[in-house]
């Protein structure tokens, strides 16, 4: 197990080095008036280093937007993780001296690429998406590239044929990060176990998800394991819950594992198993590093979680943001760290997660 461990910590270096992946408004009916009345208070200088919350990685105590308007778009700002991403953009990027002007699309995948076209038609001095649709966002980044605006994209990069218009991915990459989890599955369990695997998703059109999906499959191919298709609870526990109910109730005897897709929907999946006397049958994986799931791998209810940190995302997007803007360049991949927990280290991460 501690050779296990190792290796997994030193993934986390290859992975930092090699892989990128809420004030919230409706839209109004003008465009400038859409952005203006998501505006939120202006402060100006750069951030104190104290401005950062524990356990953020990324250093932004030299960072300065004074004076700079930043759009934001996001594809849902009620789920956890995704909408810290946002909150502590605008919370940075504000103690950095900027305006921000947010938009929530509330998992409409249109109103994604809607309101950016309003926050470019708003005149922003930068955009930054997340959860943007990596095809659909090619027709962004151009439009950005043709008004002069930058496009940093938050934890999802736009689709090839758009990279040349985009400024700069913020992330992980998350298929990758899904495949070493299904490499940790296969180094627990044998790759010839035979195991039925319960598959707990969100959004089903949402790439991010799509990309965790398709890095567990691809390492599942290296195996004879039986992966049920993925239920998708969009941002709900609650629904990922009766999901894993209902597989308890069809087969629970059969169900060996279950692979969730983000911690607060992998919860409720652990509720249902807790309930049904099943912990000690049913390992459980996932990925996000939020608090109830890093104790509940200090419980043994979970075997791993990936602490994936919302707030090294939107710090890097703000020295991505700050480089450009002042220096007019950055590098368009700028990668954020992944922390592995497993029993083996998750004394050290007990209440460190985000939320």
């Amino acid at each position: 197990m501690k050779k296990l461990l190792a290796l997994l910590l030193a993934l986390v270096m290859v992975l930092s080095l090699a892989a990128c992946s809420g004030s919230s408004d409706t839209a109004a009916d003008t465009t400038d008036d859409t952005a203006e009345d998501a505006t939120t208070s202006e402060q100006s200088g750069a951030a104190a280093a104290e401005g950062a919350q524990d356990g953020c990685n990324i250093d932004y105590s030299d960072v300065d937007l004074s004076g700079y308007t930043i759009g934001y778009v996001t594809i849902n700002s009620s789920a956890p993780w995704g909408g810290r991403v946002g909150t502590e953009l605008a919370r940075i990027a504000e103690e950095c001296g900027a305006t921000v002007k947010s938009l929530d699309a509330q998992t409409i995948a249109d109103d994604v690429t809607n309101y950016c076209m309003q926050m470019i038609d708003a005149g922003v001095d930068a955009l930054a998406v997340f959860g943007g649709d990596p095809t659909a966002m090619v027709d962004v980044a151009i439009a950005c590239s043709e008004a002069g605006i930058p496009l940093f994209l938050c934890a999802l990069d736009v689709a090839e044929e758009g990279r040349e218009y985009a400024t700069a991915c913020i992330g992980p990459d998350q298929e990758e990060m899904c495949y070493q989890i299904g490499q940790y599955v296969i180094d627990q369990n044998g790759a010839d176990a035979g195991l039925d695997v319960v598959q707990i998703s969100g959004v089903p059109y949402l790439m991010d998800y799509q990309m965790r999906e398709a890095g567990f499959a691809r390492a599942m191919e290296e195996t004879n394991y039986n992966l049920y298709e993925p239920d998708y609870a969009f941002s709900s526990r609650t629904d990922a819950k009766t999901f894993m109910e209902q597989h308890i109730t069809a087969d629970g005897d059969e169900i060996d594992i279950v692979m969730g897709y983000d911690d607060d929907l992998t919860m409720g999946a652990v509720a249902a198993i807790q309930e049904a006397g099943l912990g000690d049958q049913i390992k459980v994986y996932s990925l996000t590093g939020q608090n109830d799931a890093i104790q509940a791998v200090a419980d043994g209810q979970m075997e791993l979680t990936v602490m994936n940190r919302a707030d090294d995302i939107a710090a890097e997007t703000c020295v991505a943001m700050a480089e450009y803007l002042n220096e007019g360049s950055t590098e368009y991949y700028h990668y954020t760290p992944l922390t592995y927990i497993t029993a083996e280290n998750v004394a050290d991460y007990i209440g460190q997660g985000e939320f």
